[in-house]
Formats: C-alpha cells, sequence, structure tokens
C-alpha cells in the first residue's frame, strides 16, 4: 500500500505470535514457539502480498515481540523503514500506544505496532470508526489471537490526530 495523499495513513496492530508457555524465565524473556514463528511469518508473507510499504515499526521490547517482528521481516525483502523497540508498549497500555503514535513523523503513512493483548484489541476497538467491518469490531472487543493483526485506514493530517473514532477497521488477519 502506498498512496499519494499524504493525509492517507494505514495502521497495522499486531499481537506477537504464540509464545513459550514459560519455564521459569520472567514473562519478558518468553521466547517464540513454532507456532508463533510461523503465524509471523504468515502475516510477513501477506504484508508482501499486498505491496505494503511500512514506513514505521514500533514493536514492543519483549523477546517474543521481537522475534515476532524479525519472522515478519523475513518475508519483506525489500524493507527500508524505521524500526523502533519500545519499552512503552510492554509496559504501559493504550494511552502509551497511542502517544508513541503521536510522535510518528507524519511523511510516515504506513505504520506498525506489534505489541500485546489486551491493549491491541482494545486500541483496534477505540480508534475504529462507525465504518468499521462489525465482524472485525466484535472479535477486537474479544480480543487478538496470537499472531492476529488488525488492518486500519483513514485520513489523518497529522498521527498526533489519532483518537476515538479516527480510522476505519478493515479486517483482522488471522494466521
Amino acid at each position: 500500500m502506498s498512496s499519494s495523499d499524504p493525509a492517507s495513513r494505514l495502521l497495522l496492530l499486531m499481537r506477537h505470535g504464540k509464545a513459550d508457555a514459560g519455564s521459569g524465565q520472567p514473562d519478558h524473556e518468553r521466547p517464540l514457539a513454532e507456532r508463533g514463528l510461523t503465524q509471523a511469518r504468515l502475516v510477513g508473507e501477506y504484508l508482501a502480498s499486498q505491496n505494503v510499504h511500512l514506513a514505521q515499526v514500533l514493536v514492543s521490547d519483549s523477546l517474543r515481540t521481537t522475534q515476532t517482528w524479525q519472522a515478519v521481516l523475513s518475508q519483506m525483502p525489500g524493507f527500508d523503514g524505521a524500526v523502533s523497540f519500545e519499552d512503552e508498549i510492554y509496559l504501559g497500555g493504550v494511552g502509551e500506544v497511542v502517544n508513541l503514535l503521536h510522535g510518528v513523523d507524519d511523511e510516515h503513512g504506513a505504520v506498525m505496532v506489534i505489541g500485546h493483548e489486551p491493549t491491541m484489541a482494545s486500541l483496534m476497538a477505540l480508534i475504529g470508526d462507525d465504518d468499521s467491518d462489525p465482524g472485525s469490531v466484535a472479535q477486537a472487543r474479544l480480543g487478538m489471537p496470537t499472531g492476529g493483526m488488525g488492518v486500519l485506514s483513514g485520513r489523518l493530517e497529522h498521527w498526533s490526530d489519532l483518537g476515538e473514532d479516527s480510522l476505519t477497521l478493515h479486517t483482522i488477519v488471522r494466521p
């Protein structure tokens, strides 16, 4: 996805892939299970097949989210956007993620966030407008499956304008 309209925005909100149940390590250090790696690769394939050109990716700094991003990236060989790893996504909630998004450069039309539940689903439900797909809104209200990604788009002059009912939730990709 690319658009000549500078106010056209694409926001992808992804929950990390399926993580190992844990074997005594801290939650922050839990790795992805093989199923989670597969889920993330499938999302990467989907993005490549849709010709999505991400300009900015914001990733929680936990091990499972960074591994999710690496697996997504492995399917997108032409990626040349910016990536940052943010503890606010791991530690915070919807407000912290919105604040991060408010700081995205307005030249970046396509942005992805890789985070955790319940934040990703709650954010989708919050910013999805009345034109959003009802089934996707219902899924967001129930919670995102591991590896799931919400696809939202719309017109925003500035990322700092992102707020309640500001983008259309089109679908939730379930790998």
